[in-house]
């Protein structure tokens, strides 16, 4: 039989990691003994027990157990597997799914994990033991607050030899500080610019391995230690399960003087806060309406997270063409590991193709017409045929999008890799595409021959109307344009309203490589839309 084992250590301290050693001995005694072929050892080093999504090796495990990769998976204890007794469980169901089981070697003996009231027991004494030592952790917390020490990496200082919570200043890492405050401050940089800026100059962060992000760059701009104030309990765990947290009253606040640690001026760091809060309401009351401001503000979105799209305007040289285009602002603003979508969409090049689109619809009205009412008879027939209802559907297009979201939870915690992620979402991503177009089906606006004739004759006026205007503005393509997707493949689908309304999705622009295409053509074929 062909057996997988799973250990855990919860820390990275040297001992604990002699017990990751000691559990990896063991199990490869254990294989040798009952003659058992050994797939794969699992093993999540330094990391807690409380939740599953966090444990890399965990999640491969359970992928490669679906793959049917081994037919048995072996702990050494209930708390190595889980400190959360619903997570226990439905792991162990998800294993019996795949027909593989879970055997338990609580205290040298075997024990099949068959038995859910068992399970539930030792689930529950393992979770009591991580809710102590949640306690213990919050204890320990609290006192070195009041020390004013500080538990975290921070760009701009290092840790003292054999010194875990007093940090020091780094002086090369501190003129970086200053800069960064200043060129906020003083030259009007956006945080994006100010990353891209570092990122351009080979300037890494205090990790070394990762990028700088705008939101990394807000942290920063945010935090009072640069100006010698040791800030501890702003917030604090709620459950230690779910690491729910609670930001704590500012007047509960642990503050602590550390003059030593000083890197900036009070006045600099109060001067960026004020900027800060600035644009923050700036952007809030930008977004109580629609933003219009751009051409394609709102109508792109990434087909991955979700996020939108934002423009960017770049140059590479101080005389050089400036470039205006469109990125995936969930990748752009949280990093790579946030989304796959690299796609960079130039605006010039997009807007030329839909232009070129729009004027070979007024060039073809009859057989524009003629599509549309033919894609509504089909839609009409698959409606009279159609046995779902509404709720069903929203409740199965949830139940596939939030599978679709684990993965996406995998890929940022690196559990799995870019081409892994696209083997997972993609049929995930048929399928809500299916499911919405079957709800499109019994939702959809147009329902009757004569309604769909009038929106027709009103949509051609409308496009007639936008090529008439010299500069093609943002409410204009929203008149006609539902939501434009894009995906990491450089597909490009543009959707247009009219369709969306009588209970069809096809798009009209397919491939980023095709908008090039499209550009230098001076006719496109109606028939190209369905």
């Amino acid at each position: 039989m062909k057996i997988a084992a799973y250990c855990r250590v919860s820390t990275e301290k040297e001992a604990q990691m002699d017990s990751l050693e000691k559990q990896i001995e063991f199990f490869n005694e254990f294989t040798k003994k009952n003659g058992y072929e050994l797939y794969k050892l699992y093993a999540d080093e330094g990391i807690s027990g409380k939740q599953i999504k966090h444990r890399k090796q965990f999640q491969q495990m359970m992928l490669d157990a679906k793959a049917k990769k081994f037919d048995k998976v072996v702990v050494k204890d209930v708390s190595r597997f889980a400190r959360n007794t619903v997570d226990l469980l439905q792991s162990v169901r998800e294993l019996k799914s795949y027909n593989v089981q879970v055997d338990f070697l609580n205290n040298g003996e075997v024990m099949e994990g068959g038995s859910e009231f068992i399970l539930t027991i030792l689930g529950a004494m393992a979770q009591q033991e991580s809710a102590n030592m949640s306690k213990r952790v919050k204890f320990g917390k609290d006192i070195t607050a009041q020390k004013g020490r500080v538990p975290n990496i921070v760009f701009g200082y290092d840790k003292m030899p054999n010194e875990r919570y007093i940090l020091k200043i780094n002086e090369e890492e501190a003129k970086l500080v200053k800069e960064i405050f200043e060129s906020y401050v003083y030259k009007g940089w956006g945080t994006t610019k100010i990353a891209w800026d570092l990122n351009d100059r080979g300037i890494r962060t205090k990790r070394d391995k990762t990028k700088w992000v705008q939101n990394g760059i807000v942290r920063m701009l945010k935090n009072p230690i640069y100006t010698g104030r040791v800030t501890n309990k702003k917030s604090e765990v709620t459950d230690f399960i779910t690491g729910t947290r609670k930001d704590i009253p500012e007047d509960e606040w642990i503050v602590v003087e550390r003059p030593e640690m000083r890197i900036i001026s009070d006045e600099l760091f109060n001067k960026a806060q004020e900027i800060l809060a600035q644009r923050s309401n700036e952007f809030k009351l930008n977004n109580k309406r629609e933003k219009t401001e751009y051409v394609f503000s709102t109508l792109i979105y990434c087909k991955h997270c979700g996020y939108s799209f934002r423009r960017m305007r770049r140059k590479y040289s101080e005389t050089g063409k400036e470039y205006i285009r469109w990125v995936c602002s969930g990748r752009n603003s949280m990093g790579v590991n946030h989304c796959p979508n690299t796609t960079v969409i130039d605006e010039e090049e997009l807007l030329n193709a839909i232009k070129v689109y729009l004027k070979s619809i007024i060039k073809n009205k009859k057989n524009f017409m003629k599509a549309v009412e033919k894609e509504f008879e089909k839609i009409t027939k698959l409606r009279e045929n159609n046995e779902r209802s509404e709720e069903s559907l929203l409740q199965e297009i949830e139940k596939v999008t939030n599978k679709k979201q684990k993965y996406m939870e995998m890929f940022q915690n690196e559990v799995i890799n870019i081409k892994e992620l696209k083997q997972y979402t993609n049929p995930l991503n048929e399928d809500i595409a299916r499911l919405e177009r079957e709800l499109r089906l019994i939702t959809s606006e147009i329902k009757e021959k004569d309604v769909l004739e009038k929106e027709l004759t009103k949509t051609i006026k409308t496009v007639d109307d936008i090529l008439n205007n010299q500069t093609i503005t943002n409410a204009m393509l929203k008149t006609i344009i539902d939501v434009i997707e894009v995906d990491s493949a450089s597909n490009v689908e543009v959707r247009l309203k009219l369709l969306n309304e009588i209970g069809s999705t096809p798009a009209v622009i397919t491939n980023f490589n095709d908008i090039k295409e499209t550009v230098t053509e001076s006719n496109i074929s109606t028939q190209r839309c369905f």
